[in-house]
């Protein structure tokens, strides 16, 4: 591959860094245990506080009647296991405050619909906000308004009740961020036109951009697909922010690959895959322009890809850990794509020039002569005169260069 070997070379000689340095708070997870035990330490640099028991409908099951030991036990853990960053999604709508109290839910009835007043759900915000202040750091207004299972439909206003919590939270904690709805994204043709998520964009900018930030799950459509089906939806998300005009970073608070759930077609990568998807995914996010990522989940055993099990950290979870390493501090340089391989080019907090290959296609094979190779397992080794690059990502830096 002479393509490639000259891309590589590149690389590694000389670069010019053009992108904003790559914060840890760019990796971020869910723990579903959170308000029970924290993780290791170290583990978290950002959490985004959902399906952890701390939902408004179980914080406030009743009006004025404040259940606050799960969320204070998330938040003190989160902060124990490392995190700087804490996402809170303030919905579902008690039953006592919605005003469709029998409409179904997945957390049962009520939980989908939007308050009968506003000031309730104003009152809430104000109350977490005030409470945690200076802890939890953003605040996400609901979580997958496009889906009936979450939320009943009504854009125009969500984008106000957004507007209302917006200027509620910056007025106690104007540090505090505030991320638009969720939207899962299906990246076909109507999702430009019709989709929720470019309906509630157009809403929201009605009411002058409230949000700091927007909102997509980009779980594929087909469970089967990985990464390369996750590029699509990114690229069709974006095209709907720059058509609407909102000029706010693009967040992807959920995502994995597969499924576990009773029911529903099992589709579970081997770890060697499931692995390679985990650190492609946040590889993509960094170099296609995603400001924050959050994989679901650390300890969930729902979907298809766990972070750890029973022995302990898996082969995917040792991929998070490491390329949030490889990552973190750093700043991109670009990427080309060359016979199918990826290759994409950083500086790291001192300067030094790497990069990260993998191939889309057939394995190639790259010079390595005065390098050093590291691998999504954490281990790290002079490289042989030639590298083989497949669909796993590698790392390579001239030898010398740390780590």
């Amino acid at each position: 591959m002479i393509g490639a070997a000259a891309a590589v070379g590149a690389v590694v000689v000389a670069i010019t860094p053009v992108g904003q340095t790559i914060e840890d708070t760019a990796f971020g997870l869910h723990v579903n245990g959170i308000a029970q035990s924290a993780p290791a330490q170290g583990v978290l640099s950002s959490v985004r506080l959902w399906d952890a028991g701390v939902r408004w409908d179980e914080v406030e099951p009743a009006r004025d009647q404040y259940r606050w030991g799960a969320l204070d036990a998330a938040v003190a853990n989160a902060e124990a296991a490392g995190a700087t960053d804490i996402l809170y999604v303030l919905g579902s709508t008690p039953q006592w405050a919605a005003r469709k109290p029998q409409e179904p839910g997945l957390y049962g009835p009520g939980t989908t619909s939007l308050p009968r007043k506003t000031s309730d759900f104003v009152e809430f915000t104000r109350k977490v906000a005030k409470r945690y202040k200076g802890r939890i750091t953003g605040y996400q207004i609901w979580n997958e308004a496009n889906t009936r299972s979450f939320y009943e439909g009504d854009w125009v206003a969500l984008a106000k009740l957004t507007r209302r919590a917006y200027d509620t939270i910056k007025l106690i904690d104007d540090s505090a961020l505030v991320v638009g709805a969720s939207s899962t994204v299906i990246p076909g043709r109507l999702f430009q036109t019709e989709s929720f998520f470019v309906r509630y964009a157009r809403a929201i900018h009605d009411v002058g951009d409230p949000v700091d930030a927007m909102a997509v799950h980009l779980y594929p459509v087909d469970t089967s697909k990985g990464p390369e089906a996750r590029v699509g939806s990114i690229r069709a998300a974006q095209r709907v922010m720059n058509r609407v005009g909102i000029d706010r970073p693009l967040w992807d608070t959920e995502v994995n690959y597969g499924d576990r759930r009773p029911g529903l077609p099992q589709v579970v990568p081997d770890p060697q895959t499931a692995a390679t998807y985990l650190a492609r995914t946040y590889i993509d996010s960094v170099r296609l322009g995603i400001q924050r990522t959050y994989w679901y989940g650390w300890d969930s055993h729902v979907l298809g890809i766990d972070l750890t099990d029973a022995s302990g950290v898996t082969p995917a979870g040792r991929a998070f850990l490491t390329v949030r390493d490889w990552l973190t501090g750093a700043r991109v340089a670009g990427c080309d794509r060359t016979d199918g391989m990826e290759v994409c080019r950083f500086a790291d907090a001192k300067g030094r020039a790497f990069s990260i290959m993998w191939s889309s296609s057939a394995a190639n094979t790259v010079p390595g002569e005065g390098l050093r190779v590291c691998r999504i397992d954490g281990s790290c080794e002079k490289a042989p005169n030639q590298v083989t690059v497949d669909s796993e990502p590698v790392l390579v830096k001239e030898t010398g260069s740390g780590g």
